[in-house]
């Protein structure tokens, strides 16, 4: 599901935009998306609130399929320390997903796939993971 490329890990930010944009980075460098597409993840934020925040640590960043979408890809920053997004029952956030689609129906599909594999005890394990490695084998990555 993710690839060590599309993983970072200690990632040091001050607020959660910061760390929107620290995932979102991973997709433009990987040629995934444009920073437009990073840009519209933080909007969606400002606009609709911390409905990315899904689950305790866990945060969902991500957009509209738009054309700064190149390809359909995730990535994920593990952050050094969990940082506040506004959600009362899911903050602090210590582990960020980010995903871009071409189309709605790739979207939802990505969003089941994550969603099949999250579950308390592997947000705990990848919330307290040193490297990219160690992420990729509790996701069942390559």
């Amino acid at each position: 599901m993710l690839s060590i490329s599309r993983i970072k890990t200690g990632v040091k930010v001050a607020n959660w935009k910061e760390a929107i944009k620290a995932a979102g980075e991973i997709l433009v460098e990987v040629g995934s998306s444009t920073k437009d597409y990073v840009n519209a993840m933080i909007s969606s934020v400002e606009e609709l609130g911390p409905y990315i925040v899904i689950t305790p640590q866990v945060a969902l960043a991500h957009a509209r399929p738009s054309d700064a979408v190149l390809q359909a890809d995730m990535s994920l920053v593990v952050l050094e320390e969990a940082v506040e997004f506004g959600s009362e029952a899911n903050d602090p956030v210590k582990l960020v997903f980010a995903f871009c689609a071409t189309d709605n129906d790739s979207h939802l599909e990505q969003l089941g796939k994550l969603a099949a594999n999250l579950n308390p005890e592997t947000i705990n394990q990848l919330a307290g993971v040193s490297n990219a490695e160690e992420a990729v084998a509790i996701l069942g990555g390559s």
